[in-house]
């Protein structure tokens, strides 16, 4: 039996449904694949758990438990205090942690030193943060250029994207471009548009749901778009940087330094805006990516023949355009949203470098 490490970073949403589904799945890979993903260091930013032989399944569903009560980490018994993201992977290193997979379950800016020191010591990387892969170009190059760093939860909510394009990509095909539909939030928002409904009542609805984050503009900027499609660009071997992709976002700049309750107050003022070019155009509405070796563009269009057009709902699409697939794209579509999807594709990570290590 292989024993691997392994030290999650954040342990929200994302981190909970991992920890939840591997707690399900743990004996069947241990049986399977004689694998053992052991969670040793649990953090976010009250506290850290941590036994370097491993944190106990009791332990585990009680910390589960006890965060759907919305108590924090750092309240957990024999919890130890915060530490920033590079100080636990030391600490881990210096209790005896060998060959550890750092699962970073954050949103959080700032976590590419820490990740960038697990590689050097021998760690494995999984990411289901987007940041660390869309900053520079050489700052960000090692996590799509190492073997130990794996990040398929960081596009199309878990969706077999970038396995798919790594794999055309390994095998000698040439991406030429890349085409996407890649925000659940956006995708309903469409939707709703497509029916008629007024553009303030659906970011409205949605916010409520909790479709969209706190402050819905970090959805509505489409930035979060921008990143998922600078990493499937870089992941087909385009060195871009954000600045390459031109964004538009779905309010006025105008709007960009309000507090989140003016922005809800002022956003009926752009309902007859978008009513107004959605029934000036043919065709639906749906808030596109596409990127190819110079750069890309992410906006809302209106779509008619295209295969975006069959979207509903929060589902997301890409689409790629290479030499193998030129007249007949190949497309990946399914469910882009959902903490337990993200899960999966960390869990599914997780497992492919434990097995990979255990080959070597």
């Amino acid at each position: 039996m292989r024993r691997v490490p392994l030290i999650v970073l954040g342990v929200g949403q994302v981190g909970s449904a991992f920890l939840a589904q591997l707690l399900h799945v743990r004996g069947h890979l241990q049986a399977r694949y004689a694998v053992d993903l052991c969670p040793v260091a649990l953090a976010d930013s009250s506290g850290v758990l941590f036994d370097a032989n491993g944190v106990s399944d009791h332990d585990l569903k009680v910390l589960l438990a006890q965060k759907a009560a919305r108590v924090h980490l750092g309240e957990q018994p024999g919890a130890l205090e915060a530490m920033y993201a590079r100080e636990l992977v030391a600490y881990a290193a210096g209790q005896g942690v060998e060959e550890a997979i750092v699962v970073d379950a954050t949103a959080a800016a700032g976590m590419e030193p820490a990740l960038r020191h697990a590689l050097e010591i021998g760690y494995g990387v999984v990411l289901a943060n987007k940041r660390p892969l869309a900053g520079a170009w050489e700052d960000s190059r090692i996590f799509f250029e190492h073997p130990r760093a794996q990040f398929e939860a960081t596009v199309g909510g878990g969706l077999p994207v970038l396995a798919t394009l790594r794999a055309m990509v390994d095998t000698g095909d040439r991406v030429e471009r890349i085409e996407g539909a890649l925000s659940g939030t956006l995708g309903y928002l469409c939707s709703r548009l497509e029916d008629g409904e007024a553009f303030s009542v659906i970011v409205g609805a949605a916010k409520a749901r909790g479709y969209t984050e706190p402050d819905p503009r970090e959805d509505l900027s489409g930035v979060d778009v921008a990143r998922k499609m600078l990493i499937l660009g870089r992941t087909a071997g385009w060195s871009l940087e954000l600045g390459n992709l031109t964004v538009d976002p779905l309010y006025p700049s105008a709007m960009a330094e309000m507090s989140v309750e003016d922005f809800m107050s002022a956003l009926p003022r752009l309902d007859s805006d978008f009513a107004a070019y959605i029934g000036a155009l043919a065709g639906v509405p749906r808030y596109l990516a596409e990127i190819g070796p110079e750069g890309g563009l992410v906006s809302l269009r209106m779509v008619g023949e295209r295969l975006a057009a069959q979207l509903r709902g929060r589902l997301n699409q890409v689409t790629f355009w290479t030499q193998l697939y030129h007249d007949r794209p190949l497309t990946i579509s399914g469910p882009g949203i959902g903490r337990e999807n993200a899960a999966a594709a960390l869990l599914r990570d997780c497992l492919q470098l434990a097995r990979t290590a255990a080959q070597r």
